[in-house]
């Protein structure tokens, strides 16, 4: 999950960077100034899988109310107020992994962890909180409600079709990977296989692999792709220095003087869709880099 932390205070900025060292995430300091944080929620609405506001609730409802579309492709949205008193998980909650991130930031921060889905008050399985685990798109829309309804009211499930039926459609992974020069397959594998494990999938649920064209000719990363039977797409920097503007992505200073752009792994990834989840940002292993996301 690919996390941006705004903060419209300065002790806000404080609880942002304790936000980031813990669960991670970028900090976008806007100041006190409303119409910036409302152009810059603009750019970056559908660019972040979790919008993170530090500041009172009304002031990030007015900034996103123009941005919102669906439950199943509107960024987790959560807002803390600048103590850090309360964590209030306020858009996406199940597809979009809110609840679980606003758990996951109350333990981190020891705080108060508001979340008001009936699912989850009422501590019951949720359909599309458990799809998005997965990796699986739920559809259609209103079928959610249905099934989740009927399991707020303990009426029965089927696996298979009845008067109502969801169906859990499988997103396509892709993995973005930028290595060191000689690299062997043997090392290009295990890191993905690493990073695969990370978001509980196997390395086989991988339809896609992207990278650099400066590594078009790497022998590590043409074998790797061919053991596993998926194709690779390299791009060139041109391409992955719009993505790194687009989505702002983070720059290793080190790359970027040695390929002339800082993020390959990620960057790459985003290259090979129109609309993406990060499964996994990006991840450094012995001489590799893999960032994995879900096509959305």
């Amino acid at each position: 999950m690919r996390i941006a932390i705004l903060s419209v205070t300065d002790a806000g900025f404080k609880l942002a960077e304790k936000i980031s060292e813990q669960i991670g995430g970028q900090i976008f300091f806007k100041g006190k100034d409303f119409d910036s944080l409302k152009n810059f929620v603009a750019e970056i609405f559908d660019k972040f899988d979790a919008l993170i506001f530090i500041c009172a609730t009304g002031i990030a409802v007015r900034v996103i109310a123009a941005h919102i579309v669906s439950k199943l492709k509107d960024p987790a949205v959560i807002v803390i107020d600048e103590r850090g008193q309360n964590v209030i998980s306020l858009l996406s909650g199940h597809v979009g992994g809110g609840n679980e991130l606003t758990l996951k930031i109350a333990a981190a921060i020891n705080s108060n962890p508001v979340i008001t889905t009936a699912t989850d008050i009422e501590n019951k399985f949720a359909a599309d909180s458990f799809a998005a685990k997965l990796g699986l798109i739920p559809t259609p829309k209103n079928a959610i409600k249905a099934i989740n309804s009927a399991i707020l009211s303990d009426e029965p499930i089927y696996l298979t079709a009845g008067n109502v039926t969801l169906n859990l459609i499988p997103q396509k992974l892709i993995a973005g990977i930028g290595c060191r020069r000689g690299t062997s397959a043997e090392k290009i594998s295990l890191a993905v296989t690493t990073a695969c494990e990370m978001i509980n999938q196997p390395v086989e649920r991988i339809k896609l692999l992207a990278s650099v064209d400066i590594k078009s000719d790497e022998g590590g990363l043409i074998e790797f792709a061919k053991n596993l039977g998926v194709e690779i797409k390299f791009f060139s920097v041109e391409n992955l220095a719009k993505k790194i503007t687009e989505y702002k992505l983070s720059e290793s200073e080190f790359v970027k003087a040695k390929l002339g752009v800082g993020n390959v792994c990620e960057a790459a990834a985003l290259c090979c869709v129109e609309k993406a989840r990060f499964a996994l940002t990006k991840k450094s292993f012995e001489g590799v880099t893999v960032a994995l996301i879900w096509e959305k």
